[in-house]
C-alpha cells in the first residue's frame, strides 16, 4: 500500500512539473509511465520559452534581418530605447553582420528623430530587405532628407508596381503630395486604394478607411487654381474652416469653429448684405445676420457677398475666386500630415486681414512667408510672444488679442439665466466633482461633419454652456474666453500656465478683456465696412494700416524696451570666493582642457584625459570642476592635473532648486584661471590633435560650440521650453519671452554646449557670468538654456567632427566623439565607438 502511494505521488508530482513546463492547468496524473517522446516535446518546450526573443525569431526561420527588425521595434515600443541600440551597434560593427545591422540602426535612429543617421543606415541595408521590414521608416526618412531622390525612386516603384501595402503606398502618397509631386501623388494614393481591399490589409492599418476616404476629396488637387470670379457687383468673402489633406492633422477641436462663429459676427453686424453661395452656408449666415445683437447692429453698407470656406492650413489647394477677402487668425502652425510641411503664404487669391494670428514655428516663417506678412500687414497677433516674434523679424504687428472675445455679437441678452451651476470643459489640472461631466470640447464628429453642420454645434455648444451655467472650470483658450464673452465667470486652467500662447491671455480682468473686445470690433469695423463698399485692395489695406497704426506704434515701443529683471543676490566673484584655485603650473604651450564631471563620472576620466594626451602635440593641462575633493591616486599620465573643488559654492545663493553642476559651469570663467580652454565632456575620446582647437580664431565670439546634434534645431525651441518650465510663474514666463525676443531675432540656431571652445578670459572682460546669473535665478535657466539666452546666435560654429554623437549622426574621421544618449563607452552594452574609448581608459 505504501509503494502504491508513493507512485500515485510521484505520478501526481510528474504531472504538475509537466503542465507547468507546457503552460497549462494541471489534470489527471498518468497512469503508465510517460515515452520519452513527452521528455522531449517538453525540453524542446522549455528551450523556446527561455530563449531570447531575437534568437526565438531566428530559430523559428525567419531570418536575421526581420528577426532583428521585430526585436528592435519591440524594444524600442517598451521604451527601451538604449537596448535597440546596442543591439544595431553591436551587429553593424561586425562584416558579417553589418546589414541586418544597418537596418536596425536605421529604424531605431527613424524612432529618435535622427533621419539622416537613419537613411544613412538604409542606404547600408539590404535594398529590399529595407523596403520589406522597415518600409515606413525607410520612405519617412528618404522624404525627409532627400525629397527629390524619394520623388524619383516613388516614381520607380510606381512603374515598377512594388508590391507594398496599403498603408506603405499610402505613406508614399503624403510624402510626395507635400514634396509638390501631385500627379505622383494621385497614383500613389490609388495604389493605396487598390490594395486596401483584403482583410489582411484591413487588420494592419485600422484608420485605413477613414483615411482613404478623407484623402479622396484631395485626388486631383493641384496648386494655386483660380474658381470663377464673382459677378460683377458682388465680394467674394472666405471663412475659414479647418479641413487639410491629412486626416490625423485636422482640426477635432470645435473651439476653431467657435473662433469662425466670431470672426463672421464682424460681417454680418451689417444688416443690409445679402449672402449666395453653397445653401447650407448661406442658410447659416442669414441665421447669425438675425442673431445680432442690437446694439451692435448696422446699416447703410448694402452689397452682395459670395461667401464661401476657406481652408486654413491648404488654401492653394483650393479654386478660389481672385479678389477673396478674408479675415485670417488662429494658430497657424498644423503642418500638412504633420510632415513639418505648411501651406503658407496662402493662395494668391487671397485678400487677408490678419488678425489674432499666431505663430512660432521656424519651418513656417521663411523668407517668402515673412515677405507676404510684411505685404499684407500689419499683422494683429492673438498674443505679445507673437508680436515680438514678428516685430523682430521686420514685420509690423501689434497685439490685437483674440477674436472669441467678440463672439457674444451673435448671442444676444438670455431673458433669463440659469440657476448657479459649474460646467468642467476638459478639466486637466484639478479633479472633476463627483456627479459632474468632464465635457470635451475635442472630439472625433467634428471631422466628420461639414462646415454648416459644425458651426450649428458651435452655436450650440455655446448655447448650452449659456442656459444651463453660470461658472465655468476650463483648460481650453477656446472655452474660456468665448464664455467669458457671454458672460460666465470662468476658472481657467490651462495644462501649462507659461504656454506662448497665453501671452496677455492668461486670467484677464474684466476691465481688460472689455477693452480687448471693444478694441477688437473697433478696429475691425471700418475695414470690414471698406470692403464691403467695394473699395480697391488698396484702398482697404490703406484704410487697415491707419486704423491700427497706434497699435504698432505703441507695439514697437514696448518691444523696444529691455525687460529689468531682479539684480543676483550674489555675484560670481562672491560666490566664487570660497573656492580655491590652483594655480596655472606647468608649460607655457599647454593646451588647457576643462571637465565638470557629474559625482558618477568621478571614475571615468581617464579614458577623454589620456586619449587628449596621447594625440596632442602640446601638454594637456587639465582642470578639473568637480563637486568634492579630488579622489585619491587618481593621476593621468602626461596631464597636468588641476583639482578645483566647487563644492563650497553655495547654488542657494542664487536661487532655491537651482542645479549645483549647471551653476558650476556658467561661472567656470571665474573658477579657471586661464584664458582659453576646451570644455571636454568625460563620456567622450579625443582622436586628433587639440591644439587646432586651442589656436582657433574665436573673432568676436565667446565661445566655439557646434550646431546642435538634437533633433530640434531652433535655438528659440531651446528657450521656449525652458519658459514652459515656469508654470508656476507664468507672468515670469511671459516676461521672459518679451526679453528673449528683444534680445535676439528669431531664429537661431540650436547649439550644443559638451565641447565647447571658451573665451575664458573675453568672458571675464564682458562680465559673462554677471549678466547670466540673474537670468538663470529670475528664469530658473539650466547652463545650456542661461548660454543660448547669453549668446543666442553669437558663437563660432565648430566643425561636428569635433563634437561627434555617434548614435545622432554620420561623420567619417570624427576627431572627437561623445556618447551624449543613454549607452555609454564604459557600458557593459556595446555602442559605436566605445573602442576608441577603452583603448586609453584600460591605460
Amino acid at each position: 500500500m505504501r509503494a502504491a502511494s508513493r507512485s500515485e505521488d510521484w505520478a501526481d508530482a510528474y504531472e504538475q512539473l509537466l503542465a507547468a513546463a507546457e503552460g497549462r492547468d494541471a489534470g489527471a496524473a498518468p497512469k503508465a509511465v510517460p515515452s520519452q517522446a513527452v521528455a522531449d516535446r517538453v525540453r524542446k518546450s522549455v528551450e523556446k520559452q527561455s530563449a531570447d526573443p531575437l534568437m526565438r525569431a531566428i530559430m523559428q526561420g525567419k531570418g536575421l534581418d526581420r528577426a532583428v527588425a521585430e526585436r528592435v521595434r519591440a524594444l524600442l515600443k517598451e521604451k527601451r530605447t538604449n537596448e535597440a541600440q546596442s543591439v544595431a551597434d553591436a551587429l553593424v560593427r561586425d562584416e558579417s553582420t553589418a546589414a541586418a545591422g544597418h537596418l536596425a540602426a536605421g529604424i531605431v535612429a527613424a524612432s529618435r528623430n535622427h533621419p539622416a543617421l537613419a537613411l544613412h543606415h538604409f542606404d547600408k541595408s539590404d535594398h529590399e530587405a529595407a523596403l520589406r521590414y522597415a518600409p515606413l521608416e525607410r520612405i519617412q526618412t528618404l522624404f525627409a532628407e532627400d525629397p527629390r531622390r524619394g520623388a524619383e525612386l516613388a516614381r520607380t516603384w510606381l512603374v515598377e508596381d512594388r508590391p507594398f501595402s496599403a498603408r506603405n503606398w499610402f505613406e508614399v502618397y503624403r510624402n510626395l503630395f507635400v514634396t509638390d509631386e501631385l500627379e505622383l501623388a494621385d497614383e500613389a494614393f490609388a495604389k493605396s486604394s487598390a490594395a486596401y481591399t483584403t482583410p489582411k490589409q484591413r487588420d494592419a492599418w485600422k484608420t485605413g478607411q477613414d483615411d482613404l476616404t478623407w484623402g479622396r476629396r484631395w485626388v486631383g488637387a493641384r496648386r494655386n487654381q483660380d474658381a470663377p470670379a464673382a459677378p460683377e457687383g458682388h465680394v467674394s468673402f472666405g471663412l475659414i474652416d479647418y479641413l487639410q489633406p491629412g486626416r490625423a492633422r485636422a482640426s477635432q477641436n470645435i473651439g476653431d469653429q467657435i473662433q469662425t462663429l466670431a470672426s463672421l459676427g464682424h460681417v454680418v453686424r451689417h444688416q443690409d448684405l445679402r449672402f449666395h453661395g453653397d445653401d447650407g452656408v448661406v442658410d447659416f449666415v442669414r441665421s447669425m445676420q438675425e442673431r445680432v445683437r442690437p446694439e451692435l447692429r448696422r446699416e447703410g453698407v448694402s452689397a452682395d457677398v459670395d461667401v464661401m470656406t476657406i481652408d486654413r492650413d491648404s488654401t492653394t489647394y483650393q479654386a478660389i475666386p481672385p479678389n477673396t477677402w478674408l479675415l485670417e487668425f488662429g494658430w497657424h502652425m498644423h503642418s500638412l500630415f504633420g510632415l513639418e510641411a505648411y501651406d503658407f503664404p496662402l493662395h494668391p487669391n487671397l485678400n487677408p486681414i490678419f488678425v489674432s494670428f499666431h505663430c512660432s514655428k521656424r519651418a513656417l516663417l521663411s523668407e517668402e512667408s515673412l515677405a507676404y506678412l510684411r505685404e499684407h500687414g500689419p499683422i494683429g497677433c492673438r498674443d505679445w510672444t507673437t508680436v515680438d516674434l514678428l516685430l523682430s523679424l521686420d514685420v509690423p504687428a501689434f497685439f490685437s488679442g483674440c477674436l472669441t472675445t467678440t463672439v457674444n455679437t451673435v448671442f444676444p441678452d438670455l431673458e433669463q439665466k440659469p440657476e448657479q451651476a459649474t460646467v468642467y470643459v476638459d478639466v486637466a489640472r484639478s479633479p472633476v466633482p463627483t456627479g459632474h461631466e468632464n465635457v470635451k470640447q475635442s472630439y472625433p464628429e467634428v471631422k466628420k461633419r461639414d462646415f454648416t453642420a459644425n458651426m450649428w454645434d458651435a452655436v450650440q455648444v455655446l448655447e448650452r454652456y449659456r442656459r444651463e451655467y453660470t461658472d465655468v472650470v476650463t483648460t481650453r483658450l477656446h472655452c474660456y474666453l468665448p464664455t467669458t464673452s457671454l458672460g460666465l465667470k470662468v476658472d481657467f486652467e490651462p495644462k501649462n500656465n507659461a504656454d506662448v500662447r497665453f501671452n496677455g491671455l492668461f486670467r484677464l480682468s474684466s476691465k481688460d478683456f472689455g477693452a480687448m473686445r471693444s478694441n477688437m470690433r473697433d478696429r475691425l469695423e471700418p475695414v470690414v465696412t471698406a470692403i464691403f463698399e467695394q473699395k480697391s485692395r488698396d484702398e482697404v489695406y490703406e484704410v487697415w494700416r491707419r486704423t491700427v497704426e497706434p497699435e504698432v506704434e505703441a507695439a514697437r515701443a514696448r518691444h523696444a524696451r529691455k525687460v529689468a529683471i531682479p539684480a543676483a543676490r550674489a555675484s560670481a566673484s562672491q560666490l566664487t570666493s570660497s573656492v580655491k584655485t590652483p594655480a596655472a603650473s606647468g608649460q607655457d604651450n599647454a593646451i588647457d582642457v576643462v571637465l565638470t564631471p557629474t559625482p558618477k563620472q568621478l571614475g571615468r576620466l581617464q579614458g577623454v584625459l589620456a586619449s587628449a594626451a596621447a594625440h596632442s602635440a602640446r601638454p594637456i593641462r587639465a582642470w578639473v570642476v568637480a563637486r568634492g575633493a579630488q579622489p585619491a591616486g587618481l593621476a593621468v599620465e602626461h596631464v597636468d592635473l588641476h583639482w578645483i573643488d566647487a563644492s563650497s559654492i553655495d547654488a542657494a545663493r542664487v536661487e532655491a532648486g537651482i542645479d549645483p553642476r549647471a551653476l558650476d559651469r556658467v561661472l567656470l570663467a571665474d573658477l579657471v584661471p586661464v584664458d582659453r580652454a576646451i570644455l571636454l565632456p568625460v563620456d567622450a575620446v579625443v582622436s586628433a590633435d587639440l591644439s587646432e582647437l586651442a589656436d582657433q580664431d574665436l573673432g568676436d565670439a565667446l565661445f566655439a560650440a557646434r550646431r546642435t546634434s538634437r533633433p530640434e534645431p531652433s535655438g528659440f525651441a531651446v528657450l521656449y521650453s525652458a519658459a514652459r518650465r515656469m508654470d508656476a510663474v507664468p507672468q515670469t514666463a511671459y516676461e521672459f519671452y518679451r526679453d528673449i525676443h528683444g534680445r535676439h531675432v528669431f531664429d537661431f540656431e540650436a547649439f550644443d554646449t559638451d565641447v565647447m571652445v571658451l573665451d575664458l578670459a573675453g568672458m571675464r572682460s564682458e562680465g559673462l557670468s554677471d549678466q547670466v546669473l540673474p537670468a538663470m535665478a529670475h528664469y530658473r535657466l539650466d547652463d545650456r538654456s542661461a548660454l543660448h539666452y547669453a549668446a543666442g546666435p553669437r558663437r563660432l560654429d565648430l566643425p561636428r567632427e569635433w563634437a561627434h554623437v555617434p548614435d545622432r549622426e554620420v561623420v567619417e574621421d570624427p576627431k572627437i566623439r561623445h556618447w551624449a544618449d543613454g549607452v555609454k563607452p564604459w557600458s557593459s552594452s556595446y555602442v559605436t565607438g566605445a573602442e576608441h574609448w577603452k583603448a586609453h581608459a584600460r591605460g
